[in-house]
């Protein structure tokens, strides 16, 4: 029954955002533009621009001008796909891609996270520069559920607990971790850096709720084995590899039982252990050689692992043993990169532009 509402609810926003002729305006009206969102069904072999946005006018629209910051499926339908985006707010498709939508609010401005309850698919969090958003009719109207005081401060990304929704952590740009036992409602800080770093993720054990992992830009990786109650540094375990603590994205290995694999400046890092020990991914270019912009592992195969430079996708299937490569068909930056948990054949990569000198 909630499943048929929820589609109801669907058909219905997206009825009004045909009628009213609502596009997303994103400047990229053009086929031209090569950027926004693509997708592969065949494992990265084949890659095609899935970008069209649904209109009355005639016109065609895109989103590819959109940077896309994040890429989230709804855990209960991977068919429903949520774009944190750097200046269009969240994008929006159900349909795998082949159509996007926006909601009313939230058009606009950066977006830092979204989250879908695991249990209600219309109960969404968003978090825009210093403000958590909620919504709990599938986007249709979303209100502050809480924001930092500090304007300056954003709140940067928020994981919800599987085995109980109320439960929600989140982290924010002054080194703090926070957690809800309420949906939302109200916070603790369970966890404080004393030098005020910048908390880029956090991450939960997709086999035990209790386990989290919060990421710091510069400071190390943070893991909690109870709830968020008590956090220890990973840091023990990295010391050995030179630039590790130059954070850029934790990825957890969901095929092993406390896999994790870490990329930072020093390049790939893998974990068998949760964290505790580490060894070395041989990369195509030797470690620290290149820059990797996306990275992603197959959720049901711990030994397929896709990472991107800044123009070639880059793929093993034997665990970092020997990889292949093939330029990718944009000139966009690949920003972002998922793999469909159901379907591990669909692969999506979100395109930022490149970084002006």
């Amino acid at each position: 029954m909630r499943r048929s509402n929820y589609l109801k609810i669907i058909l219905a926003v997206a009825s009004v955002v045909l009628i009213s002729g609502c596009s997303i305006n994103l400047g990229a009206t053009q086929t031209t533009t090569d950027g926004g969102i693509w997708k592969s069904v065949d494992s990265g072999k084949v890659w095609s621009q899935n970008v069209l946005v649904p209109t009355t006018n005639g016109k065609v629209a895109t989103i590819a001008g959109a940077e896309i910051r994040k890429i989230i499926f709804d855990p209960s339908d991977t068919s429903a796909i949520y774009l944190a985006t750097e200046k269009n707010g969240i994008i929006y498709s159900y349909d795998g891609g082949s159509s996007w939508q926006q909601f009313k609010q939230l058009k606009s401005g950066k977006i830092y996270s979204i989250a879908v309850d695991p249990k209600n698919k219309c109960v969404l969090y968003s978090l825009s520069e210093n403000k958590l958003y909620k919504s709990i009719d599938c986007g249709r109207n979303w209100d502050v559920a809480y924001y930092h005081q500090n304007s300056s401060v954003p709140l940067t990304d928020l994981v919800i607990d599987f085995s109980n929704p109320s439960i929600i952590y989140m982290v924010d740009g002054v080194g703090e971790i926070m957690k809800s036992i309420n949906n939302g409602q109200s916070w603790n800080t369970v966890y404080r850096e004393q030098n005020e770093t910048l908390f880029a993720d956090i991450i939960m054990d997709p086999l035990n709720s209790k386990i989290i992992y919060g990421a710091t830009l510069t400071n190390g990786i943070y893991k909690s084995i109870d709830g968020g109650v008590t956090w220890n540094s990973l840091g023990e375990g990295l010391k050995s590899y030179s630039g590790s603590s130059g954070y850029r994205k934790l990825i957890i290995n969901k095929a092993t039982p406390g896999g994790l694999i870490l990329i930072s400046k020093f390049g790939m890092l893998r974990s068998n252990d949760g964290g505790n020990s580490w060894n070395i991914v041989e990369l195509l270019p030797a470690p620290g050689a290149t820059v990797l912009y996306a990275v992603a592992v197959n959720p049901k195969n711990s030994q397929e692992i896709y990472y991107t430079t800044a123009n070639t996708l880059i793929k093993t299937i034997d665990g970092g043993k020997t990889w292949s490569s093939k330029k990718l068909p944009f000139s966009k930056v690949p920003n972002f990169m998922a793999v469909n948990p159901i379907d591990t054949n669909m692969v999506y990569i979100g395109t930022k532009l490149p970084v002006k000198d």
